[in-house]
């Protein structure tokens, strides 16, 4: 074969790929491709196999000991020019690739993202913003599961017995697909109670509507083993009555200071909105008597401390106001310092020398005999801190005192929402209190009551 037809062959050979062979490159050849500089050699084994440093592998020929340099770099060249091609390609698409994990980044954490992210004990549910987690997925608190039982960190399914209310229970482990709720549970359906009876969502006897007075009701299908009673209906049991108040046999009204926790009080006698605050911020004035039958020998303030910790009563004065002048004046400054500490529900009371306290009531007297408070209209009263700066509490009667200039704070109003108008009496026993006892929601028109109960360092009563 002519040495024309053997380069002819060999170029053919070359550039026709090897279905099973996979083309690996790592020569470096300089060619005519800017970005890729590649060398190829060709070599002849002794089996007579020729071999590329490209990785390929062609088949059988003749032995070769003689190479067209020029024909042998013509093929490179074109295969570099292929793979140039592809790696142009895979950089499209890479940066396709980067321009969509960039989306994904900016994607705003959801409850609906398929992720655990945030506060989430599993995916897109659990912890304080998304959706309780199903049974079998993972949690840390009750509240995480719609079951509401967490129990070795995943959600668990509801029971019967698991001290829930939970699934389609009606009460604690009963009602619904479990045992039928006793009397008293709640219900939603009659199926839910043992009694087969529900009303108000109550399990009742079912003889609690009848229109009778029968088995251990004490007054017509209330008391006993059904509802509570209302007001005046009759009652053997506190536990017979709605107000959990059962008097001679009459069921009582809830109130304030009767010493159970009923109506919509949040503790026993306050909280909610008929009662006192449970707690308060700071001391109050709770009560004053400033008008008498006859002469004014009588009068006394009342400072009551309901914030839940003892009160040293260094710096705190309670200021009279004068508001018959333009611009109303302080006409008297009693310092409270000398009653020391004033301890949680204590009450501390100024008078003249003459009244009576109770004895675990503390007291400060007023310098004169009587007529030490002003009788209006208007007045005011103004407990300061002056230490902290500021009013701690204030009452204005018989009108309103808006601009007051006080020491150290400026002009304050001693109002409280709406003024408190009333007057004290001086044609009978009486006094302006705060009903009930220690009410202060900062609205003086509804936290101040006239009183014909005097009660100096005891709990006020209307």
């Amino acid at each position: 074969m002519s040495r024309t037809a053997k380069l002819a062959l060999l170029t053919l050979i070359a550039c026709t790929p090897d279905p099973g062979v996979t083309d690996t490159d790592t020569s470096t050849t300089s060619g005519t491709d800017p970005t890729t500089s590649t060398t190829s050699t060709t070599s002849t084994t002794s089996a007579g196999t020729t071999t590329t440093t490209d990785g390929e592998t062609t088949a059988p020929t003749t032995a070769v000991t003689a190479t067209d340099a020029t024909a042998t770099d013509a093929t490179v060249t074109d295969t570099d020019a292929t793979t140039a091609a592809t790696d142009a390609t895979t950089a499209a698409t890479d940066t396709d690739t980067t321009d969509t994990d960039a989306t994904d980044t900016d994607a705003f954490p959801s409850c609906d993202d398929g992720v655990q992210n945030e506060d989430e004990t599993d995916i897109d549910c659990g912890g304080a913003i998304c959706v309780p987690c199903i049974d079998g997925q993972a949690c840390l608190v009750d509240e995480d599961c719609f079951s509401q039982i967490c129990d070795a960190e995943f959600c668990l399914a509801p029971a019967c017995d698991d001290g829930k209310k939970n699934g389609d229970e009606s009460d604690s482990d009963c009602g619904g697909s479990c045992d039928p709720c006793v009397l008293g549970q709640q219900c939603e359906f009659d199926g839910d109670c043992a009694s087969d009876t529900c009303e108000n969502n109550v399990c009742v006897d079912e003889g609690c509507s009848d229109g009778v007075q029968n088995g251990d009701e004490t007054d017509i299908d209330c008391g006993g083993s059904c509802l509570g009673c209302e007001e005046s209906q009759q009652c053997s049991f506190a536990e017979d009555c709605l107000s959990l108040v059962c008097t001679d046999n009459l069921c009582a009204a809830a109130t304030c200071d009767d010493g159970v926790k009923n109506s919509q009080e949040t503790e026993v006698d306050c909280g909610g909105p008929a009662c006192a605050p449970c707690m308060l911020e700071n001391l109050i004035i709770n009560e004053v008597d400033y008008d008498q039958i006859g002469s004014d020998l009588a009068e006394y303030i009342e400072i009551y401390n309901n914030t839940g910790a003892p009160v040293d009563l260094v710096g705190k004065r309670v200021l009279l106001v004068n508001g018959g002048v333009n611009p109303p004046a302080v006409y008297n400054s009693i310092d409270l310092a000398p009653a020391g500490t004033l301890a949680q529900g204590q009450y501390l009371v100024i008078a003249a020398a003459a009244l009576q306290v109770p004895p675990e009531a503390k007291k400060i007297n007023f310098a004169l005999v009587q007529d030490n408070i002003q009788n209006g209209a208007p007045d005011g009263i103004a407990l300061v801190d002056t230490v902290a700066l500021k009013i701690l509490d204030a009452l204005s009667y018989e009108g309103a005192l808006t601009m007051v200039p006080v020491p150290g704070l400026g002009n304050v109003s001693l109002v409280e929402g709406e003024a408190f108008t009333e007057a004290d009496s001086n044609t009978e026993d009486a006094s302006l209190s705060r009903i009930p006892n220690g009410n202060d929601k900062n609205n003086a028109k509804t936290d101040w009551a006239y009183s014909k109960k005097l009660t100096p360092g005891a709990p006020n009563q209307i």
